[in-house]
């Protein structure tokens, strides 16, 4: 993935008897971008696209790449960046043990709120209210565990499979900075690191 662009202006530090980069430098270019939401705009990223190759499609440079990572607050390229299919696939292999595992094991179950929790709450319109399979399996034995309104078959039970990959597919949208700033950005990004160093 070509950063190097966003890390050659990162300060270096002696750490032992190496040099490393201060990652822990937070630049205020996203403040400086940010605060007007007329230049943000929305993209879904599609399968196979990285942040080198968004940079390059949309800033015309592979190295803004840092641009597209420090306005959706990516730190890890490889686990905040929604997986592909078969990367996907190996996460969770690797996490459940097989696919069918993942597809069978129940993390929770979780319910829409009822018209009248949201009466009380106009906030928890559009949330859900989680359980554990735990609390779930021990409350369907007790009709009077339930909040007024529901029961066990107001809930749905989620799989690790489905969690996992509602996840991956809520990286997907991200936000770009206009184009036409990226300049400005990078000239902030410099600044804020030598002020930094």
């Amino acid at each position: 993935m070509a950063s190097r662009g966003y890390f050659s202006n990162i300060p270096a530090i002696e750490y032992g008897s190496k040099v490393a980069r201060n990652l822990i430098t937070r630049p205020r270019v996203k403040e400086f971008v940010l605060r007007n939401p007329n230049v943000i705009y929305d993209y879904v990223i599609k399968d196979g696209e990285r942040p080198d190759t968004i940079a390059n499609d949309y800033y015309g440079n592979p190295n803004y790449a840092w641009l597209v990572m420090l306005a959706n607050d990516i730190v890890d390229p490889y686990y905040d960046w929604p997986l592909d299919q078969r990367a996907f696939n190996t996460f969770i292999i690797d996490k459940y043990g097989t696919l069918a595992a993942a597809q069978s094991k129940i993390l929770h179950y979780k319910r829409n709120y009822t018209a009248l929790e949201i009466q009380g709450n106009p906030a928890l319109k559009g949330k859900q209210f989680l359980i554990t399979k735990d609390t779930y399996d021990l409350a369907s034995a007790d009709s009077n565990f339930w909040p007024e309104g529901t029961s066990a078959s107001n809930y749905v039970a989620v799989y690790a499979y489905n969690d996992e990959e509602e996840k991956n597919e809520a990286k997907r949208t991200i936000k770009l900075i206009d184009a036409r700033l990226a300049t400005d950005a990078f000239s902030k990004l410099r600044e804020a690191m030598i002020e930094n160093v």
